[in-house]
C-alpha cells in the first residue's frame, strides 16, 4: 500500500513544479504591462516652459592698464675668472736650484728675487772672459804702439801695411772677446731669477737641488696678476644679432664701450663690492659654440677675487624705450607659446598671445608683440576666469610710483641657466 500512495506525491510534487515554471514569466509580462500603464497615465504630454538661465554676474577683476616705458636692461652672463696677466717662471740656464726665495700661494712683488740656480760655472766663465778680454787689450796696445813707430819712421811700405792689419785684428778681437765677456754676464744674470710682475705665485714646480735647463724641464713657477682680475663670458650668436638689430632700430640705449659698467655676482649669490669695465669683443665667432667672447676689467685690490672663479657678470647701462611690460605672473606659459588675459572692450574676458622678449626687473617681462598701450591685462584670479565670461575691471597698481625695479637677474640663455 505504501508504493502507490508514493507515486501519487511524486506525481503532485511535478504538477506543481510545472505550473511555478509556467506562471513566472506570466507574473513577469503583466508587471511589465501595469507598470507602462501607470508610467502612461501619469505622464504629462503638454508642453513645458524651462525657466529661462539666469545671466551669469561680472566678476570683479584687477587690471594693469598697459603703458609704454623707458626700462633698465641688465643682461646676464655665467662666466668665469682670469688673472690679468699670466706669467710662466722658467729657466733660462741649466743649472741647480738653490733655496728658493719666496713662499708659496703668497703675492710677490715685481723685481723680487724668485730663485737661484748655482751661479758658480757662470762666474768662472765670467773671469774667464774677463781674462782673454784682458789679453785682447794688451794684444791691441802693442799693436798701436808699432803702428805708431812705423808711421813716424822711414819703413818699407809692406812693413807699415802689416802693422796696420795687426792693430785692425787685435781691435776686433778685443771688440768679440768683449762680447763674450757680454754673454757671459748675461748667462750669469739668469741664475737669479726675479718676479717679472707684482701678483700671487703658485706652487713651486721644482724643489731646492733640482737640475733645471732652458728646455721642458725649465718651467719653475706661474706668476698670476689678480688686480685687476679679467672675467671672461660668452655670448651667443642670437644675442649679438638681436642686440645689433634692436640698436639699429633705436629700441636699445646704450653708452660706449668703455663706458658700459659689469656688475659681478658671486657664486654665493653675493654682490661683488667693484664694478668693471668692458674691455674687449672678440672680432670672431666659434664655429663649434656659436658664441663670441667678451672680456672685462675688474679692480681686485683685497683679492678676493681668485682665478678661476664661476661668476654672473651683468651688463648694466643699457635702456629699452617705449617697451610693454607685464608681471611675470600674468603670463601663461604653454607649447603653443605665452599668453596673458585681457579685458575687452566689451568686459569681457579675452586670451591675448603675446611674444616675450628680455626679463626686466626682478618679475616683468618685456613683451614684443601681442599688447598695445591702453589694453588692461589680467592680474588675479586668473584660475577662476574663462575666456568670454563678463568682468567687472578693477584697476590695479600700475608701476608707476614704484621703486624703480632692480635691474635683471635672470641668466642670459648664453648660460643655459
Amino acid at each position: 500500500m505504501s508504493e502507490p500512495v508514493r507515486t501519487d506525491e511524486r506525481r503532485g510534487l511535478s504538477l506543481v513544479g510545472h505550473v511555478v515554471r509556467r506562471g513566472i514569466p506570466v507574473v513577469v509580462l503583466l508587471g511589465l504591462l501595469v507598470g507602462a500603464y501607470l508610467f502612461w497615465r501619469d505622464m504629462d504630454h503638454a508642453p513645458r516652459h524651462e525657466a529661462a538661465p539666469q545671466p551669469q554676474q561680472p566678476i570683479p577683476v584687477s587690471v594693469l592698464t598697459v603703458r609704454q616705458e623707458t626700462v633698465p636692461v641688465r643682461m646676464r652672463f655665467l662666466g668665469q675668472t682670469e688673472g690679468a696677466q699670466v706669467v710662466e717662471i722658467r729657466a733660462r740656464v741649466a743649472g741647480y736650484l738653490l733655496p728658493r726665495k719666496f713662499e708659496e700661494g703668497k703675492r710677490v712683488e715685481k723685481g723680487q728675487k724668485l730663485f737661484q740656480i748655482d751661479p758658480r760655472p757662470f762666474e768662472v766663465d765670467v773671469a774667464q772672459a774677463k781674462a782673454r778680454l784682458a789679453s785682447a787689450d794688451a794684444s791691441l796696445l802693442k799693436a798701436r804702439q808699432q803702428l805708431k813707430r812705423f808711421e813716424t819712421a822711414t819703413v818699407a811700405r809692406l812693413e807699415l801695411d802689416n802693422a796696420r792689419a795687426e792693430e785692425r785684428v787685435a781691435s776686433a778681437d778685443v771688440g768679440q772677446q768683449t762680447a763674450q765677456l757680454a754673454a757671459a754676464e748675461l748667462q750669469l744674470g739668469y741664475t737669479s731669477i726675479e718676479a717679472p710682475i707684482t701678483g700671487v705665485i703658485g706652487k713651486a714646480s721644482k724643489d731646492t737641488g733640482s737640475y733645471v735647463d732652458a728646455g721642458q724641464n725649465g718651467l719653475l713657477a706661474v706668476i698670476q696678476q689678480i688686480d685687476p682680475m679679467y672675467v671672461r663670458y660668452s655670448v651667443t650668436e642670437q644675442e649679438i644679432l638681436r642686440f645689433q638689430r634692436q640698436t639699429t632700430a633705436k629700441q636699445i640705449v646704450a653708452p660706449p664701450l668703455d663706458q658700459i659698467e659689469l656688475e659681478i655676482t658671486l657664486s654665493d649669490g653675493s654682490t661683488y663690492p667693484h664694478k668693471g669695465r668692458i674691455n674687449f669683443i672678440d672680432v670672431q665667432v666659434d664655429v663649434t659654440t656659436g658664441t663670441s667672447v667678451v672680456r672685462g676689467q675688474v679692480p681686485n685690490p683685497d683679492d678676493k677675487l681668485k682665478p678661476g672663479q664661476f661668476i654672473y657678470a651683468s651688463v648694466l647701462g643699457i635702456q629699452r624705450v617705449d617697451v610693454v611690460r607685464v608681471p611675470q605672473s600674468v603670463v601663461s606659459q604653454s607649447p603653443t607659446g605665452a599668453s596673458v588675459m585681457v579685458v575687452s572692450e566689451k568686459n569681457v574676458a579675452e586670451v591675448r598671445p603675446v611674444v616675450l622678449g628680455e626679463w626686466s626687473g626682478n618679475d616683468h617681462w618685456i613683451v614684443e608683440q601681442g599688447l598695445k598701450p591702453g589694453d588692461r591685462v589680467i592680474t588675479d584670479r586668473l584660475m577662476m576666469i574663462r575666456p568670454g565670461a563678463p568682468v567687472t575691471p578693477v584697476t590695479a597698481p600700475s608701476a608707476e610710483g614704484q621703486p624703480t625695479p632692480k635691474a635683471d637677474d635672470r641668466p642670459s640663455a648664453a648660460t643655459g641657466k
